[in-house]
């Protein structure tokens, strides 16, 4: 390579960074080749005589994110500072509403599940009317005391904001047959529900994890058996009641035909599958996903994104 002097290289660096000239600007005015410039201003770089600096960087985790998205192959990925347990929904929440705020345009179709994390989402998001979106229902209801948590209410919730029609799956999360999940499917009046389940272009999803200490699980629905049958079967987190171990393998088990919904893992198609979940408690759970692929974008705290990163 040729020997470049200093001011030369100075004055190639100050025309294309504080002036604001284009590489053929800059050549034509230094009568030089475009391809000396481009070399001129790579070792103004290597050689520190340029030194760029983004503010702020540390801030908003962009190291985290990049490194999250290389090593698990993610679209993209959003890392909220890290904060003590009973916050970080919250502000799950706020960073899951902000995204979609960003993302979501007209003839968007949104599918959801349910959780306390998606609540927050629904709860923090703005109104936008002018977007018409559809919000379907991905899986059916719970019997659970926390209405709010309810995925109908999420659906009804986030259709409202988006200023959609809400389309509701009037069913249970899981049946106690087969019979009863094939008389259900058949009923017409949810057949459109289903029909629009397919037609979802973006899912917004929490990563549920699988533990006796979790409130929701000792409700009527979620007993011991069923808890204990899915551990047995090394079942360590699931994604709309679609359950997978720490591997990101899908397991197979006695409640999966009984389970009335989308099934997100096995039908991926072309959705943008969005993941939001953090805290200590979660690990193994989106670990598990992000091992199988079944998220496109996944938003999460700082102190999981470190943990998944050395992982």
């Amino acid at each position: 390579m040729a020997n470049y002097n200093n001011r030369e290289l100075i004055k190639v660096a100050y025309y294309y960074y504080k002036k604001g000239l284009t590489q053929a600007e800059i050549a034509e005015k230094m009568v030089m080749s475009r391809q000396r410039v481009n070399r001129l201003l790579k070792k103004a770089i290597n050689e520190n005589i340029v030194q760029i600096q983004i503010i702020d960087i540390d801030k908003y985790n962009l190291e985290l994110e990049t490194k999250l998205e290389e090593k698990f192959n993610l679209t993209q990925s959003v890392v909220i500072s890290a904060m003590d347990e009973k916050n970080i929904t919250s502000s799950l929440g706020i960073a899951g509403a902000e995204y979609l705020e960003k993302l979501i345009v007209k003839d968007d179709v949104i599918g959801v599940t349910w959780g306390k994390t998606l609540s927050e989402v629904a709860n923090r998001l703005s109104y936008n009317n002018k977007l018409e979106a559809p919000v379907v229902q991905l899986i059916g209801g719970m019997d659970i005391a926390f209405t709010a948590l309810q995925p109908d209410e999420i659906t009804r919730t986030i259709a409202e904001k988006l200023g959609g029609k809400p389309y509701l799956l009037y069913a249970p999360a899981i049946v106690e047959n087969k019979e009863t999940k094939s008389a259900i499917m058949s009923d017409k009046s949810l057949k459109t529900t289903f029909e629009n389940m397919e037609q979802c272009n973006i899912i917004i999803a929490g990563i549920g994890e699988l533990s006796t200490n979790n409130t929701l699980y000792k409700q009527t629905q979620f007993n011991e058996k069923y808890i204990e049958h899915l551990l047995s079967r090394q079942c360590v987190g699931d994604i709309g009641f679609r359950w997978y171990n720490e591997n990101g393998e899908i397991v197979e088990h006695d409640y999966k035909d009984k389970t009335i919904g989308y099934d997100i893992l096995e039908n991926k198609s072309n959705a943008l599958v969005i993941g939001i979940a953090g805290g200590e408690s979660k690990y193994k759970a989106i670990l598990g996903a992000l091992k199988g692929n079944y998220l496109d974008v996944l938003i999460t705290d700082s102190d999981m994104a470190k943990r998944l990163i050395e992982e």
